[in-house]
């Protein structure tokens, strides 16, 4: 495998990052017989029918094992954005397990659904609180609700997202991105034209990207930031809170793994041609300095997850012993589809079956094994991981399905709020955590502490809170408004 740079980057000074290679794939895995492929039947040549059969049977036994595909990243299906459905589906396996990603009470949909990250909550120190709160709106008296006079309206099938964006949000649509501090007080806009529109945020940055095309553009919240056309067919973006980008992209027969700075000058380009290896996810530390990348390894009879940490700066990945990644961890049996960065210098690592972080040297520093199927996974600003449990893992004595699952960057639990009924919907926006089951949502801070509970009388495709929790914004399918929503006595 090879690592790759623009030499035309000659202003790399600002960023550093490196380690050795692997190779993997993300959000757009097709299988052949050597592993994945990228769109070309003939490729299935490569490998041999005795691979094909190894994997086959290797995933049936990780099935029937309790080993689970359904991760969510807050409201969008990691299943889908990593590709593995399109491979479990041609080793004959499903990966239609979970329904997290899709709206409570609305149809499922088959577009990808807009991923949010590095949003804050509000960071309380105290004694685990492990008291399971009931959510269900029957049990109690639900808020009262106030609807704003403006409101945005749009057609049932514009494929219309919002996305958190400091100080306001995004408007997103395949034909352009408008940004509101207020559903009257529209800032900017802008107009591009794309089949399915992605986005990621962080702090005052966003990258909108089309889904499984090659347009990317930079937002911030004074408007674009720059916009590019990528050689490949995007995989899977990240972006952090300095508005530097990681994209993973589907190259030909191999993949490929751009960093840009954010005014879109090309900070690192590496190329992943191991066979059977591909990238899940990457994420950028928040010093822009490190790439780490999650890999799964389908070349052996075991399937393996690797995380690997590369520098930026070629400079630096010079001085390395490898001249490529310079450190990793390496795991057997497991899946690894989302890696985010909390806090300087670590990574949070979210697999099938728990959650570790590895340090900037590529160090394993705690690992937090999860005794559920993990249907969702938010994050706050402040350093809290929230996860919404599945049922219980075979063998294992978990916790009630429909349970969030509140742990601190360092692995241990700080809270509980239980649904009582499965969870459909999840999203962590400033000092709030939004959860639905159905058409019932409640609103909590990372204490578990509930704000309100709401139950709807239509079909809500998003609802995120801000101006902590009083306010949210309520997206259905023709339209977007703010409610004000208080809790009754």
């Amino acid at each position: 495998m090879k690592n790759e740079y623009n030499d035309n980057n000659s202003s790399n000074d600002d960023y550093d990052d490196d380690y050795e290679r692997y190779e993997y794939d993300n959000d757009d895995y097709e299988y052949d017989s050597d592993g994945y492929d990228d769109d070309s039947d003939d490729d299935g040549k490569r490998g041999g029918g005795s691979r094909l059969i190894f994997i086959i049977v290797i995933l049936l036994m990780a099935a029937c094992g309790g080993i689970y595909f359904g991760l969510n990243y807050m409201d969008g299906n990691i299943v889908q954005k990593t590709g593995i459905s399109n491979f479990l589906e041609k080793v004959g396996l499903s990966g239609e397990k979970t329904t997290v990603d899709q709206p409570e009470g609305s149809p499922k949909s088959t577009e990808e659904d807009s991923t949010d990250s590095n949003n804050s909550a509000e960071s309380q120190e105290g004694n685990v609180d492990k008291a399971k709160n009931e959510a269900d709106s029957s049990k109690g008296p639900t808020s009262e609700i106030k609807q704003e006079e403006t409101k945005i309206t749009f057609e049932n099938d514009s494929r219309s997202k919002f996305v958190p964006l400091e100080g306001g949000y995004l408007y997103l649509t395949k034909d352009g991105a408008k940004f509101y501090q207020s559903l009257d007080g529209q800032k900017w806009n802008d107009t591009y034209t794309m089949t399915s529109v992605n986005a990621v945020s962080s702090g005052k940055y966003a990258i909108v990207s089309d889904v499984q095309g090659r347009n990317i553009r930079l937002y911030s919240v004074d408007g674009l930031s720059f916009s590019a056309q990528t050689d490949g067919n995007i995989v899977q973006c990240s972006v952090n809170s300095q508005g530097t980008c990681a994209v993973i992209q589907k190259y030909e027969e191999d993949y490929k793994i751009q960093v840009f700075r954010n005014d879109g000058s090309l900070l690192m380009e590496r190329f992943d041609q191991d066979s059977g290896v591909f990238p899940l996810s990457a994420a950028l530390s928040p010093d822009s300095r490190i790439l780490a990348v999650s890999y799964a390894d389908t070349s052996g009879i075991e399937i393996k997850t690797k995380i690997l940490l590369f520098y930026v700066n070629k400079e630096e990945s010079k001085n390395t012993v490898t001249g490529d990644f310079f450190g990793g961890v390496e795991k057997n049996d497991i899946i690894a589809p989302y890696i985010f960065s909390l806090k300087s210098g670590e990574f949070v690592v979210v697999s099938d079956s728990g959650v570790f972080a590895v340090d900037e040297s590529g160090n394993e520093i705690w690992n937090t094994e999860i005794p559920n199927r993990i249907e969702a996974v938010s994050f706050t600003k402040s350093g809290r991981i929230v996860l919404a449990l599945g049922e219980e893992l075979m063998g294992k004595d978990g916790y009630e399905e429909g349970t969030v699952y509140i742990l601190d960057s360092d692995g241990k639990e700080t809270a509980q709020y239980c649904m009582d009924d499965s969870i459909s919907y999840l999203k962590t926006v400033d000092k709030s955590i939004v959860i639905g089951s159905g058409k019932n949502f409640v609103c909590i801070n990372d204490s578990a502490k509930e704000r309100w509970k709401y139950t709807a009388t239509q079909d809500i495709k998003d609802l995120f809170a801000f101006d902590s929790g009083n306010k949210a914004l309520m997206v259905t399918g023709t339209e977007a408004k703010v409610v004000e929503i208080k809790k009754n006595s």
